[in-house]
């Protein structure tokens, strides 16, 4: 099997790249390096693992490679920072928006047999309706997750018969090689490099708002699943909620990690997500293995 991913060298994208190159794929990664970083991708020994193609480009608006015989595309590639949206939001149309048209396009051409793109949780908004199932009306409060949400609807254009499409909406993503700046998305990490500098934990207001984390390795699991499930022929488009399915409180985060914490002033922002995950247990008999209080504990522990 020979896939795409777009993003491979940022924090989803390099996990997905080891997963995919121990399954034995040929694996080929789209990146402008702009956050992502070449040493993900590297053997302990400097050397590109032999499986893996690197292309450093700009799916917004530079050529995009010529790759033959793909089987999938995994589109990961987006700026994250929903603040950087508001403040930039020509960069998130074009790196967003754009940049997915782009990359859609050029894998239906190549008629690769299942095109899985990421979107966001930031889709549902201030929502009251929690937990949030993928028929939750979205609310976004940011041009990042206006941008995710049209690009959920440009992707479901390429969705056929032959060249099956999904869209999966990732709630808040944890683990190994998470960068710490940017925002609440990477609240653990900042925590933790807070506590292991002897800092006082800063928590936004009271800390009682919730968030529903999940582990990356659980979501490239979901990504896999999504990518060679059975071709359902006619069915529309699936978008399918990536996430734990628990609420967990971020001052429980910082108190997780011990020591001083301090609250700052309060934002804008969501007060409570919580995602119904039965859709994607069910269709994909894809389930998280991983807990959030339980995987900060082992990385203290060790």
């Amino acid at each position: 099997m020979h896939i795409v991913i777009t993003g491979g060298a940022g924090f989803i994208g390099h996990h997905a790249v080891w997963q995919a190159l121990e399954r034995g794929w040929q694996v080929s990664v789209l990146d402008n390096f702009y956050t992502g970083k070449l040493e993900n991708l590297l053997l302990p020994s400097g050397k590109i693992p032999a499986n893996l193609m690197i292309y450093e480009c700009d799916i917004a608006g530079g050529p995009l490679p010529d790759i033959n015989n793909i089987d999938y595309v995994l589109h990961l590639a987006a700026p994250v920072s929903v603040q950087e949206s508001i403040e930039d939001w020509e960069k998130y149309y074009r790196g967003i928006f754009i940049g997915s048209e782009r990359v859609f396009k050029w894998a239906a051409n190549k008629g690769v047999k299942s095109i899985v793109a990421a979107s966001t949780a930031a889709v549902y908004g201030n929502n009251e309706d929690v937990p949030f199932t993928e028929q939750t009306i979205p609310a976004p409060m940011s041009p990042y997750a206006e941008y995710k949400l049209d690009m959920e609807s440009s992707l479901d254009q390429y969705h056929t018969f032959n060249t099956q499409c999904a869209a999966l909406r990732f709630f808040n993503v944890y683990g190994e090689g998470q960068p710490d700046d940017v925002g609440y998305v990477s609240a653990i990490p900042i925590f933790k490099k807070q506590f292991e500098s002897f800092q006082p934990i800063t928590v936004t207001g009271d800390g009682l708002q919730t968030r529903d984390f999940i582990y990356v390795g659980d979501v490239v699991e979901a990504c896999f699943a999504a990518l060679t499930r059975p071709n359902g022929g006619f069915e529309a488009m699936p978008i399918w909620n990536v996430a734990s399915g628990e609420e967990t409180p971020i001052l429980d985060i910082a108190e997780s990690f011990g020591g001083e914490i301090i609250h700052i002033e309060e934002r804008e922002e969501p007060k409570r997500s919580r995602a119904d995950i039965s859709l994607i247990t069910q269709m994909l008999d894809w389930k998280p293995s991983t807990t959030v209080l339980g995987w900060i504990k082992e990385q203290k522990d060790a």
